[in-house]
């Protein structure tokens, strides 16, 4: 018996109809699966892109990461970005550990504006009582209040105070300076400041143009925190978006599954009942209408199925066009956010004149290495230098001579130290530096190596030949120090040096 009037209606040619169908849907779910892969890796990359801008805001962005190995959990996803968002809205500073003695200061400020102790009070209540999120919150306070009332008088204000060791607030004033976030675009005037500070000029002009200096800053880091707001606001939006868009493309995908799923189950249960009627058939005429009958609708059933996901698949890659292009506009901005933030951090994390880590760096440094050495029970050693008589340098030669001094400390300290040992300067004429590995006895061998090396080395001033000295404490990290022990240590030990006549190492 024949039932099909030509060759193209054949079975077989609806077997190859139904295997191609069966093709494309799979290179469709590829695709899809790619487009998904994409996405989780874009994201990732975002999420290491901010990674760091703000403590608290990192444990979500962990989070997400650590969400999108499995690749996209869509309800969990939506869940964790809308507790990114509101931790970005919530975001604030965490307070300083330590509370420096700031008494000196407030007495140097009452004696500059008697009219206004009330208000230097309050400030200095709120700062003893660790109301203010940090030590950046509390200078802006003073700022504030110095802004808006002008000294009535020009004269030298060293003159006017009485009881107030003048060396001691200059050194306030420096520590002040130091603690700021200063960044690159005013180190060189903050530098300029420190060293009319340490070469003992009027107090009256310096400290108004200190306050200029840090009202410039203000204005700067507040620039600064508005543009990153708005970045994270944006970036929070677009990984929202995203992961609604990624949502679709599932819920779009299980149901092209389940359809197919539903034209198999039709297309058996025909076949199996046109394998039934044509067995149990007696008569031609009848069963060529049972077989023409059922060849229609399955007919009908496949053109229908391929003609709805035609339209789909069509829709599909249009919105995964759209979807790849965004993602390709996201991981650009987010290389050139990287490279950004690389050089931020960089700049952020060096010293201006000598390009060396600075203070900052430092203590993030020695954090790490302190937790090493209670993790695998190595030893650290923490070298506190300092050049003896700078003061004497800026005096004789001028300003100019004492930097090029701290330069040349500094590459000679870099050049002839160990590849594994870490050298910051941590300000003025201090230098710091960390020996892994390093116990306090051997640790004094390379320090005396060090301070020899320096002793003998020169550098030309206004063409004299100057020779340069430096003091150093040295301390070993034992059990239950931090920084400020074993930096109070070494620092104990750099005091000795100098009290017992200078160009030594002591270990403490």
């Amino acid at each position: 018996m024949v039932f099909f009037k030509n060759k193209d209606e054949g079975p077989d040619r609806w077997k190859e109809k139904y295997l191609k169908l069966l093709d494309d849907q799979e290179q469709t779910e590829k695709q899809y699966k790619a487009n998904e892969e994409l996405l989780c890796k874009t994201i990732v990359r975002f999420a290491l892109a901010v990674k760091g801008l703000n403590r608290q805001l990192d444990p979500h962005l962990n989070r997400i990461r650590n969400l999108l190995k499995g690749g996209l959990q869509s309800q969990q996803l939506q869940k964790e970005l809308s507790a990114f968002s509101n931790a970005l809205i919530m975001l604030e500073e965490s307070p300083e550990p330590t509370l420096p003695d700031a008494s000196l200061l407030f007495e140097f400020l009452g004696k500059q504006y008697p009219r206004h102790l009330d208000q230097l009070d309050e400030i200095r209540g709120k700062y003893e009582n660790r109301q203010f999120s940090n030590n950046q919150a509390f200078y802006l306070a003073l700022l504030e209040l110095v802004e808006e009332n002008k000294p009535l008088t020009n004269i030298d204000l060293a003159l006017e105070l009485t009881g107030a060791d003048a060396k001691a607030i200059n050194i306030q004033l420096i520590r002040l300076l130091d603690n700021a976030e200063i960044p690159l675009l005013f180190a060189e005037d903050a530098e300029k400041i420190k060293s009319r500070l340490f070469a003992d000029q009027a107090l009256g002009p310096i400290f108004d143009d200190t306050v200029a200096l840090l009202l410039a800053v203000k204005k700067h880091l507040e620039s600064e925190q508005q543009e990153m707001a708005a970045f994270l606001s944006k970036l929070t939006e677009q990984l929202t978006e995203l992961g609604v868009k990624a949502t679709g493309v599932n819920a779009a995908n299980e149901i092209r599954v389940k359809k197919r799923n539903l034209l198999d189950q039709a297309v058996s249960e025909q076949i199996m009942e046109l394998r039934e009627k044509s067995e149990n058939a007696t008569q031609l005429e009848p069963l060529k209408q049972i077989v023409s009958s059922r060849l229609t609708t399955i007919t009908q059933q496949i053109q229908a199925h391929n003609l709805q996901e035609q339209q789909e698949r069509d829709k599909a890659q249009r919105e995964m066009q759209i979807l790849s292009q965004k993602l390709r506009e996201m991981e650009s901005e987010s290389s050139e956010l990287r490279s950004k933030l690389d050089l931020a951090q960089h700049r952020a994390t060096r010293d201006p004149l000598t390009n060396l880590p600075n203070r900052l760096a430092f203590e993030d440094r020695l954090n790490d290495e302190m937790a090493r050495c209670r993790r695998h029970k190595s030893p650290m050693t923490l070298m506190v230098w300092d050049v003896d008589l700078f003061k004497n340098i800026n005096d004789t030669y001028g300003h100019k001579c004492g930097d090029k001094a701290l330069i040349v400390i500094a590459e000679l300290l870099l050049k002839h130290c160990r590849e594994t040992d870490f050298v910051a300067r941590f300000g003025g004429e201090e230098f710091v530096m960390i020996l892994p590995g390093a116990d306090a006895k051997s640790a004094l061998v390379i320090a005396e190596k060090l301070r020899k090396t320096l002793e003998k080395s020169s550098f030309n001033a206004n063409g004299n030949k100057v020779f340069i000295t430096l003091s150093c404490g040295i301390s070993q990290f034992i059990d239950g120090d931090n920084n400020e022990t074993i930096f109070n240590r070494a620092d104990s030990g750099l005091y000795s040096a100098k009290q017992t006549g200078r160009n030594r190492c002591v270990v403490v």
